[in-house]
């Protein structure tokens, strides 16, 4: 965490600079306080929908009814903020406060901490919040997510996210057999509780006359999944800051798939003040076609080199992987595979250490690393130490030329990102034992390879047996 003195252990910045959405039109505190999420975040205690704004009267502020101003301050919000400022922790942050005690560097911290590096004063922020929580600071950052239109039908996604699982769903729900699967993957009134609907940013013009009125304070927009490059709204975004004049004072951020970098967007880019792109890879060959089917591992490694060759100098590109249990014993080849390619742009120092950066996959619960029984932790734990030992020897792979002389080894290797990071995950990964979901996690690999046409066992050779009861 940054030096800064923070006003309590739990403080998070992002409560007051910062609102998310849904790709339904749902609104909340950031992407990691997820209702879809598992265990303390979305049990029957706290009601299910924890991590998403609430009106009143308990209902989810919609942006398909609702809007952006009067959901930023009401009772949902007022109490994070003043929960955090008390240094007690709201239930829907818990998954940034288990990451950190398991070592792993949580979304919170790295974000307090970006935001306080660029500018935003924690003093001034705390003089603009009043007794009951409620702030007359500005949204400086906001997390857009317009409908579920998307190329891929990822296996640890679902049909709130992805246009292409509409199909996959349809045919794997109504044969899950297994009742706490089928709840996991239910989809409520496809996605239409609570006035909730994935087209409403087409039909709230309330939301953009006050997007565009907070403009002026905006200092970053976020796209993300669906796909936000095969939506034409996101486009209209970018060319309305343009026009407006504000794109020099912004940066915009994505998770992307990147099937799709049109000249176009190149264009636009290049107006803004930086662009930090997240492209969303989690394994290499056939194991990321598996995860993120239907992808061409040709085609990722094509948009690899568009990203490090075609791009602006504003614009910054990490490799976002979701780790989850179909990659983490295989993280190792994929780490080995990007620091030998030479790139010059993609995840060099100080990004992931030179490597990549990482997210855990929470849902579906049956995915999230902590299924992994632990005698198959312990071989993972045993290739990462072997791997450890080869990056150690070859650290300077992910240090660009510009950093030469600037980066030691001792630096590098207490770097958060790096080996740290990689420890952490396993450390994470054991932090619980989830081992009960295996039941869960056959059945679905088993039945999603039957419909799909694919092969876990011949994919992931060394994971093959888990599939045996």
């Amino acid at each position: 965490m940054p030096d800064h003195k923070l006003p309590s252990d739990t403080f998070c910045i992002l409560p007051w600079i910062h609102l998310s959405t849904r790709p339904d039109g749902s609104m909340r505190v950031c992407c990691t306080a997820n209702a879809s999420s598992v265990g303390a975040t979305n049990d029957k205690e706290h009601g299910g929908r924890v991590g998403i704004i609430k009106t009143e009267d308990g209902r989810p502020a919609n942006l398909n009814i609702s809007d952006l101003e009067s959901s930023w301050n009401n009772t949902y919000y007022r109490s994070v903020r003043k929960m955090m400022m008390a240094g007690e922790k709201p239930a829907s942050c818990l998954k940034c406060y288990k990451e950190e005690a398991a070592g792993h560097r949580s979304k919170r911290q790295w974000e307090t901490e970006y935001w306080i590096n660029n500018g935003v004063d924690i003093d001034q922020l705390l003089a603009e919040t009043y007794e009951d929580g409620s702030t007359t600071s500005k949204i400086q950052y906001i997390d857009i997510r317009m409908g579920t239109k998307c190329q891929l039908a990822c296996v640890m996604c679902s049909p709130h996210d992805s246009s292409n699982w509409v199909k996959e769903w349809n045919k794997l729900y109504p044969q899950i057999e297994n009742k706490t699967l089928k709840d996991t993957m239910v989809w409520q009134d496809k996605g239409k509780e609570f006035g909730a609907s994935y087209n409403w940013h087409k039909d709230n013009p309330v939301f953009w006359e006050q997007l565009y009125k907070h403009v002026p304070f905006m200092r970053q927009l976020y796209f993300a999944g669906g796909e936000s490059t095969v939506i034409e709204e996101h486009y209209e975004i970018l060319d309305k800051v343009i026009e407006m004049g504000y794109a020099g004072q912004m940066e915009v951020r994505y998770n992307s798939n990147c099937i799709e970098l049109p000249d176009r967007l190149l264009e636009q880019w290049k107006h803004f003040k930086k662009v930090r792109m997240h492209y969303s890879v989690d394994s290499v060959g056939a194991m990321n076609d598996y995860i993120r089917y239907p992808s061409e591992w040709e085609h990722t490694v094509k948009q690899f080199h568009r990203l490090d060759n075609d791009t602006s100098n504003n614009v910054e590109v990490t490799v976002a992987c979701a780790v989850n249990a179909l990659n983490i014993y295989y993280i190792p080849d994929f780490l080995k595979w990007k620091l030998q390619q030479n790139f010059h742009k993609i995840n060099m120092w100080p990004f992931g250490a030179g490597g990549i950066n990482y997210h855990f996959v929470y849902w579906p619960p049956h995915l999230n690393v902590k299924v992994l029984p632990r005698e198959f932790l312990d071989k993972t734990e045993a290739k990462y130490e072997e791997f450890i030992e080869w990056w150690k020897e070859n650290w300077e792979l992910g240090v660009p030329v510009w950093h030469k002389g600037k980066v030691d080894y001792k630096k590098w290797e207490e770097a958060s990102y790096g080996i740290k990071r990689l420890r952490g995950m396993l450390n994470f990964a054991r932090q619980e034992d989830w081992t009960r979901r295996l039941p869960e996690f056959r059945e679905y690999i088993t039945k999603l390879d039957a419909q799909r046409g694919t092969d876990f066992r011949a994919t992931f050779p060394e994971m093959g047996y888990l599939l045996d009861e």
